[in-house]
């Protein structure tokens, strides 16, 4: 059975004195796949490695498995499984001895860690690699043999710390995909530590947005991209672009333009603001070129990047500051044409202006 974790009241502040996490609550359900997604220094590796037992939070903080209080105990009495970055195989074994390491620490007997690498081994599609010493592996072949490692000792939990950072891109999508359809066939929970979101929508059944050591928002791949909470999410998970407008009872207003059924979500009280000044946020797809009769907008095209099923255009002239627009692969555009666009509104997402909530 897969293991349910919960984190109650769990911060962290270092010894000198730096607060790394501020209190917060979390559930990872059993068989769960969880991204914690961040920038760099926003807590997402502290949360962790206090799931593993490398760090312990402040005092009050309470982490549980299946129920089990486990606040306290070392890593070694939690049964988790790593994988790290820098793989942190052992050099001086093979791939085969890599992957018995844990089991023999463990004490399983020599003939069922024999029969559990050589399961490993093919599930991670290494088995050729059995006697190779690890020098002899390309990167992806060590992350193979990372994982596989952390799977033979049938872990309660595994962990992984941007396991493919130090890949090149191909093969990070490539083993992307395996390592999704291997936490799916066995059903482990598993906490993933990334600063890619791309990664992190291809593999979380739900990812955890840090922010300087807080929670900014927790939900599905499609809630986290399509419905912010807040303007730090809609701003730092996809290419967000930025324009400002008004809202006068209940609708919204941008330039000479009035949009109905469009919601400005106040997070500071957690309500709809029906007045002042609000800034929009929205992807590539939040405008569209349209003939001149339909359009809301026109700009100028400052760039063209051709992205193999669409164009992107750079395009100035509509807000403050110039903006992305997707378009069909197929169509001519070239820079410095005008771009005539209408707005899809239900791919706006509305918060009070910086300057309303001062």
């Amino acid at each position: 059975m897969s293991t349910q974790i919960r984190l109650r009241n769990c911060a962290k502040t270092f010894a000198d004195g730096t607060r790394a996490l501020a209190p917060f609550d979390l559930t990872i359900e059993g068989g769960e796949t969880i991204v914690l997604l961040g920038p760099s220094g926003c807590g997402k590796t502290t949360i962790l490695r206090m799931i593993a037992g490398l760090e312990f939070p402040d005092a009050g903080g309470v982490i549980s498995f299946d129920g089990d209080d486990v606040t306290r105990q070392s890593i070694e009495k939690r049964r988790v499984g790593m994988v790290f970055q820098s793989y942190a195989l052992f050099p001086n074994m093979t791939v085969a001895e890599n992957v018995a390491y844990g089991l023999k620490v463990h004490g399983v007997p020599s003939a069922e860690r024999d029969a559990r690498v050589d399961a490993m081994l093919e599930m991670m599609h290494i088995d050729m690699l059995a006697d190779r010493r690890i020098d002899q592996l390309s990167g992806g072949q060590r992350q193979r043999v990372a994982l596989a490692r952390a799977i033979a000792v049938q872990p309660r939990v595994l962990l992984l710390d941007e396991p493919l950072t130090a890949l090149d891109a191909k093969l990070r999508v490539r083993l992307r995909t395996e390592i999704n359809a291997l936490l799916r066939k066995l059903g482990i929970t598993a906490v993933y530590v990334t600063h890619d979101q791309e990664e992190a929508m291809a593999l979380g059944d739900r990812i955890v947005v840090m922010q300087k050591g807080e929670i900014a928002q927790i939900g599905t791949p499609r809630e986290i991209y399509r419905k912010p909470q807040n303007p730090f999410v809609a701003d730092f998970v996809g290419a967000a672009n930025r324009m400002t407008g008004q809202m006068r009872d209940g609708r919204l207003h941008i330039g000479a333009h009035v949009f109905d059924a469009v919601d400005a979500f106040d997070p500071r009280h957690g309500a709809i603001l029906d007045q002042g000044a609000v800034e929009l946020y929205f992807r590539a797809d939040g405008l569209s070129p349209c003939d001149l009769d339909e359009a809301h907008f026109t700009g100028r095209v400052e760039a063209v990047s051709y992205l193999g099923e669409r164009l992107r255009l750079t395009v100035s002239g509509i807000g403050s500051q110039a903006v992305t627009i997707d378009t069909h692969a197929d169509d001519v555009i070239e820079a410095g044409a005008d771009v005539h666009c209408r707005v899809n509104a239900d791919r706006l997402t509305v918060f009070p202006a910086v300057t309303a909530q001062s």
